[in-house]
């Protein structure tokens, strides 16, 4: 006699209620993760464009401050390179966000395109050069500068024969990710990251010394403004002028009552008396700025840096800009 198979409907419709439950809570615990991941994304995608746009109204009011200026000659003294002020009260601007802005004269630089005069060396930017890279804090021996100069030239001069030391095609070409050398004027000061011995460290700079980057530049006609220049190129513009030298020049020039308009002002700090600048042309006045603006929210940051030109109108127009 075959036995009926023993069934507990109740039971059975148990079970199944409770792996409905078990799916649906599974499902909603899915929609809220995921939910709650769209909101987090959404609010990181809101504070990036509050961010950036705190960046790019840093970049406008740089613009404005360089627009705004009126004297007959560029100074450490005037507001465009005082922005430290901007940078604190930008905290009561930007809820939650604050701005960092910095303002760099080009002028103030060594021009690096101008150490090519047709296919050869221009001996007196190549003497400002050599006493730059010279200087202790780069940590570079006679040779190595020589073997540095001779690389830049290469990079820059139209021609495709090495000099001395320096590297053409046939390096760069060698080696593991190759590139071609540009044989032409640099169209970013980036580009010496490029160059046959400038490493990151020495562009940059480390915690103990400053980078390359600082003192040199490719915009300009080549005159170097004395009023801006950094302490380090001061030092290069003359084999006279010491260390000594320059911090009292800049001691001088940022001394608002002291008069800045001519460029020979040098001769009248103690000891400069005699001192000649005749390597390259010095000046006074600037057309190309650097401006770096940073926006701060929260973690996040942005930045954005412009090169900007100013004519003699003091009208700016934006020569070259990039995020990052």
């Amino acid at each position: 006699m075959m036995k009926t198979p023993i069934t507990n409907e109740k039971g059975v419709a148990l079970i199944l209620v409770l792996l409905m439950v078990s799916v649906m809570v599974v499902l909603t615990l899915q929609l809220n993760v995921s939910s709650r991941s769209q909101v987090h994304e959404a609010a990181n995608l809101g504070d990036g464009i509050r961010v950036l746009y705190i960046a790019k109204s840093g970049l406008f009011a740089g613009m404005g401050l360089l627009s705004e200026d009126r004297g007959n000659a560029d100074t450490l003294n005037e507001a465009w390179a005082r922005t430290d002020a901007i940078s604190e009260q930008s905290k009561d601007y930007f809820d939650g966000g604050h701005l960092e802005l910095v303002i760099e004269d080009e002028t103030g630089k060594v021009n690096i395109n101008k150490l090519v005069e047709g296919n050869g060396f221009n001996n007196a930017v190549k003497g400002v050069l050599s006493r730059l890279l010279t200087q202790p804090q780069f940590k570079l021996k006679d040779r190595e500068v020589e073997d540095l100069l001779n690389a830049i030239k290469d990079w820059i001069d139209a021609d495709a024969e090495v000099t001395a030391t320096g590297a053409e095609n046939a390096y760069y070409q060698g080696l593991g990710k190759s590139y071609t050398v540009r044989n032409g004027p640099m169209e970013s000061i980036d580009e010496l990251l490029l160059v046959r011995g400038i490493s990151r460290e020495l562009y940059y700079g480390t915690s103990e010394s400053p980078g390359l980057a600082r003192f040199l530049t490719v915009h300009g006609e080549g005159s170097v403004n004395i009023n801006t220049a950094p302490k380090e190129v001061l030092r290069a513009l003359s084999p006279s002028i010491t260390e000594d030298a320059a911090n009292r020049m800049d001691d001088y020039r940022r001394n608002a009552a002291n008069n800045l308009t001519e460029p020979s002002w040098y001769r009248r700090v103690s000891g400069l008396q005699n001192t000649a600048i005749d390597s390259v042309t010095v000046t006074t006045k600037s057309e190309y700025f650097q401006i770096a603006a940073t926006g701060h929210l929260g973690t996040m940051k942005r930045s954005i840096r412009g090169f900007v030109k100013r004519d003699s109108e003091k009208k700016l127009s934006v020569v070259a800009w990039r995020l990052g």
